[in-house]
Order: C-alpha cells, then structure tokens, then sequence
C-alpha cells in the first residue's frame, strides 16, 4: 500500500511534519529544493536517510501517497507537475494538523498585525484563565503542541499557507487588513484577497476590520461577516457593536475604571480585534480589558529601543510593506528621521509621500531598492542614501535633535542585506547602541 508522505522543504515547518510523523509512525520522504550546502546540518544528520536535494524523479515518489508543501514554495515549481502527473495529493502542516485536532481553533489572518493579535489573544485568554496557545505562522508548528492541554488554538495564518490549504475549519476566523503585498507570488491584488479571504471557509463566526468594507473591498459573499475597528465616523466598534461609552484618546482607551495605552491607530485596531473575539466568547469587557494587563508587544514592530536627549529611536524592522510604515509614520510626532528601504519588491511605493510629507524631516534611503522607492516617491524633504545601518544610525545622529524620533521602517524585504528582518533589526539595535551616547 502506497503510505509514504513527501515532505517539501526542510525549514521549520518541514522539521515539525518529520518529528510529528516520525512520532505517528507514519512513513515519510523529503524533498528540498535547495543545494544540501545551503541547508543547516542539524536537519541533514536527523533525516540522512530519506532527504533528495534540489531534484527529485517521478521515480522516488511511487510510494507516496500525499504531499505536505513548504507554504513558501512557488507553484511554478516544477515539482508541482510531477505531483500532478502521478496525481498526489498536495497538503499543509495545517491540515495534517487539524486531522487529529478537535480543540476550537480561533484562525488570524492579514497583510499587517496578525502575529500582533495573535500574541495578543493568547496573552489575555491566558489572564482570564483560559489555557490557550498562538501557533502557525508566528514560528511555532501546531504539529509539536500537546493541543489537548488548550482551550482554544490560535492559528496564524499567511496567504500562502491559506492558498495550499484543504481544511479551513474554524470555530472564528478574523483578516485584520489587507494591502498590497505579495503580488510577485499571487499575480494581482486580487487573487491576494482571494486567497486572504478562503480562511473564512467552513468559519462559524467571520470578522474582519471596518477598514475593508470602507476600502471596498468585496465581502458580500460572507453571508455572516461581523466588523471591528475605527469607522469613518471615529467611532469604536466591537463585534459589530458601538460602544459609545469607550473613550478614545491619542495613545489611550478607556472604559469605565479602566484604561489602556497603546501606540498607533494600528495597535487600536489589534486590541479591538481582541476584544470582539473575546465578546464572541461571552467574556465581559471589563475582564477583557484589565486581562490586557503587561502585554508585551513583539519585537521589531515599532519598538522604542533608546530615548536619550529628548531623541527616541524606534525599530520597526517588521515594515516589509507601504501599510505598516505608514501605521509606524502616523504613531509618530513630527519630526521624524526615517531609514527607508530594503530587497525589491514589487510594490507601489508612492502611497508613501502624503505620509512622509507630513512627518519626515529627513529621509535616510538604505538597500538595494532606494532608487526604485526614489522613482516612485514625491517628497520635499531631505534624503541621504547609506551604505549600512551603521551608517544610517550615524547619519540619523548627526541630524537629530531634542524632540526627534528616528525610525527604521523600511517598508521593504531584508533579504539584499540580512538573511530575515529579525536580524535586520538586531543590527539596528546594535548600531545604536554602539554610535548613541
């Protein structure tokens, strides 16, 4: 009987396949597109015996049964036509997941603040005493989570695992915005929503934030879709509901005896995506709100690193995207020195001027793309081009002055300079704390 599961890619959601079938005694064979050089040789010496390099033959699959695919392996892999021609079924680590799950599972998707959220969501469900646990797309496999220990599971998700996936069962499912983003992979803004919007599929409850139905952005065909966020009256809505007795200031929500502080209307927004997911679930807002207590927010998203002289500097190494360092550029005041650029992407960065325009007072251009964000930018401020972040931090030092704030928020890729923009911002970090006095 032909049992043998293929496993594609031998990163961290290829490992996590490996060990969770390892552990179910189920067959499995892996393929990577990559030389076996460029592999870390911790995932070579656990898996010697089954792992075919950069090709593999119709002739090394006659026992395969199913294939579960790296989320970001293109389609037009030629791979995919050999799996086609011997008619093997093509899953995700989610689905081969969801085969043995039966615990609720809360699904988070969107161009920016998923993993945001996510963090978020099992933060407070775990203050109010609901034992849950954010898994997927933020770095942790569902795969290697003992799942009965849980209330709920929060899945997130990006639009490659949503465009591969079979099983898009879900007890709530939410996409947070969506923007331009990924169009070298999905071909158009279109099939990006298309895919963004398949999480919704087999969903009891379906929420999504205003901002898509202000922005036009067809949901329709959701029979039963539910809004949160800030409409374009500036009010707050929860779960379809205006709670005209929040009160809403630049950087604080409050609601009876209780106040939060957040930084950025995105960051808003996150936290009413929280509390509309906590209200499907019968928790009472007072609860919710005061469970919100020492959340910390995920590295590398508008992180305030330094403040000295009246200068802060930010780190915002997340921004891979216009739509996030626009979120960044809005929570700051003016006068801000921003480090913009990275990898190419082929995305339209002139959405960037009103914003830059607005609070930019010197522009610090880093990366491979800078001419190709310079064509498309129409700016009346300053801009130098660096070399480095050690040279951009230095640059921005030069320039800044008591009420500043610098920030890196490229709205680009890191893959010109650093292998992932974790280690982007490190060097950020790094830089400032070696040149910042």
């Amino acid at each position: 009987m032909n049992n043998t599961k293929l496993i594609i890619g031998l990163g961290l959601t290829g490992t996590s396949c490996a060990a969770f079938l390892k552990k179910k005694s189920i067959p499995f064979i892996i393929f990577d597109t990559r030389p076996k050089t460029e592999v870390d040789d911790r995932y070579i010496e656990n898996e010697a015996e089954n792992i075919f390099f950069e090709n593999i033959m119709k002739k090394d699959l006659i026992n395969v049964d199913e294939a579960i695919i790296s989320p970001g392996l293109d389609k037009s892999h030629k791979v995919f036509k050999i799996l086609k021609d011997l008619n093997i079924n093509i899953i995700t680590d989610i689905d081969l997941f969801k085969r043995s799950n039966s615990i609720p599972i809360i699904s988070i998707t969107g161009t920016n603040g998923k993993t945001t959220i996510v963090n978020m969501l099992q933060h407070v469900l775990n203050n109010i005493g609901i034992n849950s646990i954010a898994c997927g797309n933020n770095g942790i496999s569902p795969l290697l989570i003992p799942s009965s220990q849980y209330k709920y599971i929060i899945l997130e998700l990006s639009s490659y695992q949503l465009d591969y996936m079979h099983d898009y069962t879900s007890y709530i499912s939410l996409i947070s915005n969506i923007d331009q983003d990924h169009t070298d992979r999905h071909k158009s803004i279109e099939q990006y929503i298309s895919a963004k919007k398949k999480i919704y599929k087999s969903t009891k409850y379906c929420l999504a934030n205003i901002s898509l139905k202000e922005n036009r952005i067809n949901l329709s065909d959701i029979n039963t879709i539910s809004y949160y966020g800030i409409n374009s009256k500036s009010e707050c809505i929860i779960y379809d509901n205006n709670y005209k007795n929040i009160n809403i200031s630049n950087s604080k929500i409050s609601y009876n005896n209780l106040s939060l502080d957040y930084l950025g209307k995105h960051n808003l927004e996150n936290i009413l995506a929280v509390l509309s997911i906590l209200n499907i679930i019968n928790i009472e807002l007072d609860d919710s709100l005061a469970a919100f207590k020492d959340f910390l927010y995920p590295s590398h998203r508008i992180e305030l690193i330094k403040e000295t002289n009246g200068i802060q500097w930010f780190n915002d190494s997340k921004s891979t995207n216009c739509a996030s360092t626009i979120a960044a550029l809005d929570a700051m005041k003016n006068n801000t020195i921003l480090i913009l650029g990275g990898s190419k992407k082929n995305i339209s960065y002139s959405k960037l001027s009103k914003n830059i325009n607005n609070k930019v007072k010197l522009l610090i251009y880093i990366g491979e793309n800078k001419n190709y964000i310079k064509n498309q930018l129409k700016v009346d401020v300053r801009s130098i081009d660096a070399s480095t972040m050690q040279d951009a931090v230095q640059i921005a030092i030069k320039y800044a002055v008591r009420g500043d704030s610098i920030l890196l928020s490229p709205a680009s890729p890191s893959y010109d300079m650093y292998k992932n923009y974790q280690i982007r911002g490190k060097d950020f970090k790094n830089a400032i704390e070696k040149y910042v006095i």
